[in-house]
């Protein structure tokens, strides 16, 4: 499994934790483990090796089989046991904050991030991110023999995120005359362009025009998306989002009616 690391300036510097991640194809068990050093009190002083260790096991079967496992979804294990993993995206979306202000609202660390391309990807083809400080070195980080660890340049996971997951690229006329029809085609992109071949599902909001569904099935990468101008006269716009069941308005076309 892909283990991807980020140095985040905006991480808590005196969170410094060593973040130790395995992976299990044959069980299909994610495990998590963090270690921080011990708080000086009257339990540790003398003593400043004693670290205070937590760990979770995340059963990859299992997480799919949850009501919000979807196309474009990341769920976070957070750094105590107290915590559930949780997904972000669902939480996030009525506010539309960021998981930068999120986390600050919540005081919740998103340390360690499971990444879901699409609803079908394979377990191979998920990956983690690991939002450490940046003092963070190779020293914070340790993977077992079934994952691939590499450090990005990125600043946070998020920007990891925004360039791995599934993009959406819309295209459609720029005009169309009113009470006419047009189609929208949609491509389903990996971060260099290359049509993703997974299933896909994205969700539709039509702001102004008339589009007959609220969801478009992609395969191959590809869907076309009817839309009319009932109603609109010249000089208006016909304006349709394109997003993920939690990530909506990822792309969107304006088309002027003339």
């Amino acid at each position: 499994m892909k283990i991807i690391a980020v140095r985040n300036a905006h991480t808590n510097a005196e969170f410094h934790p060593t973040v130790h991640v395995g992976y299990d194809p044959v069980t299909s068990e994610l495990s998590v483990s963090f270690q921080l050093p011990a708080p000086t009190d009257e339990t540790t002083a003398g003593n400043p090796g004693v670290t205070l260790i937590d760990s979770v096991v995340v059963n990859l079967n299992v997480l799919r089989a949850r009501y919000d496992w979807c196309d474009h979804q990341v769920y976070f294990v957070a750094a105590t046991k107290s915590l559930p993993i949780f997904a972000l995206y669902p939480e996030t979306l009525t506010s539309r904050e960021s998981a930068q202000d999120y986390a600050r609202r919540l005081r919740r660390n998103l340390l360690v991030g499971i990444n879901v391309p699409l609803a079908s990807s394979s377990n191979d083809e998920l990956f983690v991110t690991v939002n450490l400080n940046e003092l963070a070195t190779d020293a914070n980080i340790q993977v077992n023999e079934h994952c691939s660890l590499t450090w990005s340049d990125a600043n946070s996971s998020g920007a990891v995120r925004a360039l791995l997951l599934p993009h959406i690229q819309a295209a459609a006329p720029a005009t169309m005359t009113a009470d006419s029809s047009t189609t929208i085609e949609l491509r389903v992109e990996d971060a260099t362009g290359n049509l993703i071949q997974h299933p896909a599902t994205v969700y539709v909001e039509t702001v102004s025009g008339v589009v007959p569904f609220a969801r478009v099935a992609v395969t191959g990468g590809l869907a076309v998306v009817p839309v009319s101008a009932a109603g609109l006269s010249a000089g208006d716009k016909v304006r349709v989002k394109f997003g993920w069941k939690y990530f909506p308005g990822a792309d969107e076309v304006l088309i002027a009616v003339v």
